[in-house]
């Protein structure tokens, strides 16, 4: 039986701080580079703690990587200029990022362009037997068959690269391993939920929900 991971992470970018953009593509092939060029970017736009990144050259990190301190000044600067009004609350999105889908302890498959940590919604309806329609792109083809799910990564309304590559062009996932890693993702998310109320007392944020904002999509809080 496969074993089925959804990892919640965070993207994180502040890459107009100054530093030089390395010329070397595709982050995963230059890690060290990319690695290096993340941490000078973080430095200078003010981050306390130093990050790790999930895998080497991305900038993308799991929840349980990201230190208080750090996670205070991502909440405080996602959230300016919603508490400054200069956008309502329905305008405003979680935090980017998404689920990382491991298959027997390989990645499969990482959040794509505009992803963040709503989408949870998408895999648990996935898990479900139910079309989801945006994971952020580009996003592979969706098939059911009987209890397992086929993600088909050779197909894209969009034309667009997928970053990384899928090792996989097809994955068959069983549906109710995939539920059970949902629901294993949404406990981690609700412990997140309880750090970010945190921030919004301390900081006196003074943001209604603040999980649903920065994790459910609003309305799917626990």
């Amino acid at each position: 039986m496969m074993k089925i991971e959804l990892i919640p992470v965070i993207e994180i970018g502040y890459n107009n701080q100054g530093v030089t953009e390395p010329e070397k593509y595709p982050y995963w092939q230059y890690p060290n580079i990319w690695d290096t060029y993340n941490e000078q970017s973080y430095q200078r736009a003010g981050f306390k703690d130093k990050l790790k990144s999930y895998v080497g050259g991305s900038s993308i990190y799991k929840l349980t990587d990201i230190s208080d301190n750090n996670l205070t000044k991502l909440t405080i600067d996602h959230t300016q200029e919603l508490r400054d009004g200069k956008f309502e609350r329905e305008q405003a999105s979680a935090f980017f990022g998404g689920y990382v889908l491991r298959i027997d302890g390989h990645d499969a498959y990482f959040p794509q362009c505009c992803g963040d940590l709503s989408d949870i919604n998408y895999w648990e309806r996935l898990a479900d037997g139910q079309t989801s329609y945006y994971n952020g792109h580009p996003g592979p083809y969706i098939k059911f068959e009987g209890t397992n799910v086929l993600l088909d990564f050779s197909v894209d309304e969009f034309d667009e690269q997928f970053q990384p590559t899928p090792v996989e062009q097809n994955l068959l996932v069983d549906r109710n391993e995939l539920k059970c890693a949902v629901e294993k993702a949404k406990v981690e998310l609700q412990f997140f939920e309880k750090r970010l109320n945190q921030i919004d007392k301390v900081e006196n944020l003074n943001i209604d929900n603040i999980g649903g904002l920065l994790i459910w999509g609003d309305g799917h809080s626990e």
